[in-house]
């Protein structure tokens, strides 16, 4: 159950991602990694980061060794974004969210780069953010079976991280 809620969400993810960056690994998948530091902070000890640059400039995924946590981001710079400037890139990713589940408001986050959305209840109790920190936009998602950590706390934990990276 845990790998098909996965699935699930990423492809939701993906969905409401936009253009893809091309196949293979990308330069750009290390610098998604990174915007996470301390990744075992939010996912334990033993956490491992999978690089992959499919999707944007960069995709990273993390997951507890017991799989009871989980988060992907992924990383738009100038080029990935290609002619979408990044502020419609995020009202367009909101927009598709908000179709996607209806009964459930897309809400602004404060204090997190120049402008965030997030969406909560998804299929697979993951919570999604995107946010905007200059020419950058980062969106992720995150899952949590963790009864010490929601999947809302853990996304707002991720997308902090992710906004103090340089």
């Amino acid at each position: 159950m845990s790998r098909f809620v996965t699935a699930l969400a990423l492809a939701l993810l993906l969905a409401s991602c936009g253009r893809s960056g091309g196949g293979g690994q990308h330069a750009g998948s290390g610098a998604a990694c990174a915007l996470i530091a301390q990744p075992e902070s939010l996912f334990g000890a033993g956490v491992q980061s999978i690089a992959a640059g499919d999707v944007g400039a960069g995709s990273c995924r993390w997951e507890s060794t017991d799989g009871r946590r989980g988060g992907d981001v992924i990383l738009y710079d100038a080029a990935s974004l290609g002619n979408v400037a990044p502020h419609d890139f995020v009202a367009q990713t909101a927009q598709r969210w908000g179709a996607a589940q209806p009964d459930y408001p897309i809400e602004a986050v404060n204090g997190l780069g120049d402008e965030a959305q997030m969406a909560n209840h998804l299929p697979g109790y993951q919570t999604q953010i995107v946010f905007r920190k200059g020419e950058r936009v980062v969106t992720l998602l995150a899952w949590s079976g963790d009864p010490a950590m929601s999947g809302e706390q853990l996304a707002r934990r991720m997308a902090q991280a992710a906004a103090s990276a340089p």
